[in-house]
C-alpha cells in the first residue's frame, strides 16, 4: 500500500479529504512558501488588527488543555480499535453526515495502529475571534525578529468558521513504524472532532532527517533532481500536516528553492521536455513510497490512450530518456513510472526499473 497521507476536515476551506502522494511542489511550495516568512516580521513587530490567536500547549489552561488531551487520546484509541461509530458519534455535524473520509483513513491505516501508543507532541488551542482574517493565518508561540523561534508554528486555514478549534498532534509508532495523528476539533459545548490526517514519518526505513541530510549532501554534489526530490520526502515525512508550518519546514522550503530543476513542474504549471525526437508535455512529478521501494512518478499528457501498446512503449521511452539525462536517478529510486494520460482519464503506465527493492 502506498505510504499516502489521509485526511478529513469538515467544510468549507481546510476542510476537505486529501489522499494523495507527495506534492511538493504544488502544495507545499504554493500554499505555505514565504507568506508565513514575509508575515513573521510583521507579527513580531506590531499586534495585528483581527481578532484571532493560537496559544501553544503551554499557554492552554490547565483545565482546557486536559479537555483537549483527553478527547486526542480517546480518538487515538478509538482508531486503534477500528471503532468507527463510536468516532462518527463524537465528530461534528457536518462530518457525521459526510464521514466516509474518516472511515477510510482508519481503515488504510489498521496497520499503522495496530499494536501502537501514541504520545502528545503538542497542542495548539486557535479563536477565530468574532472577525477572523480573511487569510486564515494563525501564530502560535513566540516569534523572534528573524521570523520563528523552535517552538512556534503557523497554521494556514483561509475561511475557517468563527469559533474555537485545537489542534493535536501526536507520535505513534506501530507494525509500520512511526506515524503521527493529527486531530482537529472544534468547541461545541465539548471537543468534537473536526479533522483527522494520518501521515508516515519515514519511508524505506528512514526518517525525515534522514532525508534531509541526504538532500544537502547531493546539492552540495549538484544533483539538483536528487536534492529536490529528497527535499520534498523531508517535508512530507516532517510535516504533521500541510497547512502547518514551523523554523524547520520552513528552512527545508528555503533551501529547496535553489535546486528545483527546471524540468520539474511545480504550481499546476506543465513543462515541455525534449526527448526521442518529440516534445513530452509533463503535468507532474512526484515520489511514490511503498513499504521497500522510494520511486518516481512521470505525468504527461497525450491526446489519446486507445492504442495501449503503442502508448506504453512512448510512456517507458520517456522514463528511458529521463533517466538517460539524469543518471543520479539510479542512485535513489527503485522504479521510474511515466504515466501517459489523455483527456478522458486514460491512464498507461510505461515501467523502468533501476534497482531491486530493499
Amino acid at each position: 500500500m502506498a505510504s499516502a497521507p489521509n485526511i478529513w476536515l469538515a467544510p468549507p476551506s481546510i476542510l476537505l479529504y486529501q489522499q494523495s502522494s507527495t506534492v511538493f511542489g504544488q502544495t507545499i511550495m504554493n500554499r505555505l512558501s514565504f507568506r508565513f516568512i514575509l508575515a513573521f516580521l510583521t507579527v513580531a513587530c506590531a499586534v495585528s488588527s483581527w481578532a484571532q490567536s493560537c496559544q501553544v500547549r503551554d499557554e492552554i489552561p490547565d483545565q482546557v488543555r486536559s479537555a483537549i488531551e483527553n478527547s486526542a487520546q480517546q480518538i487515538f484509541e478509538q482508531a486503534s480499535r477500528s471503532d468507527v461509530n463510536t468516532i462518527r458519534a463524537n465528530t461534528i455535524a457536518a462530518l457525521q453526515s459526510n464521514f466516509n473520509g474518516i472511515a477510510t483513513a482508519i481503515t488504510d491505516n489498521k496497520a499503522a495502529f495496530a499494536g501502537a501508543r501514541a504520545q502528545i507532541r503538542n497542542v495548539f488551542l486557535l479563536d477565530t475571534g468574532s472577525n477572523p482574517s480573511p487569510d486564515g493565518r494563525f501564530y502560535c508561540g513566540v516569534f523572534e525578529a528573524s521570523g520563528m523561534s523552535a517552538s512556534s508554528a503557523a497554521f494556514d486555514l483561509p475561511g475557517l468558521p468563527v469559533g474555537k478549534y485545537s489542534i493535536v498532534i501526536e507520535d505513534f509508532i506501530g507494525n509500520r513504524g512511526p506515524y503521527s495523528l493529527t486531530t482537529i476539533f472544534q468547541d461545541q459545548n465539548g471537543w468534537k472532532l473536526a479533522g483527522f490526517y494520518v501521515r508516515p514519518q519515514a519511508a524505506v526505513g528512514h526518517d525525515g532527517i534522514w532525508f534531509l541530510e541526504h538532500a544537502r549532501d547531493y546539492k552540495s554534489k549538484g544533483q539538483s533532481h536528487n536534492a529536490w526530490f529528497y527535499y520534498s520526502t523531508s517535508w512530507e515525512l516532517l510535516a504533521p500536516v500541510t497547512f502547518m508550518d514551523t523554523r524547520l519546514l520552513s528552512k527545508i522550503i528555503q533551501e529547496s528553492n535553489n535546486v528545483q530543476p527546471k524540468d520539474v513542474p511545480t504550481g499546476g504549471k506543465p513543462v515541455a521536455y525534449s526527448a526521442n525526437g518529440k516534445t513530452y508535455n509533463i503535468t507532474d512529478m512526484s515520489v511514490f513510497r511503498l513499504a521497500n521501494t522510494f520511486d518516481l512518478n512521470i505525468r504527461y499528457s497525450v491526446p489519446s490512450t486507445s492504442d495501449f501498446n503503442a502508448t506504453q512503449a512512448d510512456a517507458r521511452q520517456l522514463a528511458t530518456a529521463y533517466v538517460a539525462q539524469y543518471p543520479e536517478l539510479k542512485e535513489t529510486f527503485n522504479n521510474i513510472y511515466a504515466h501517459a494520460v489523455d483527456t478522458s482519464g486514460g491512464d498507461v503506465v510505461g515501467l523502468v526499473t533501476l534497482k531491486p527493492a530493499k
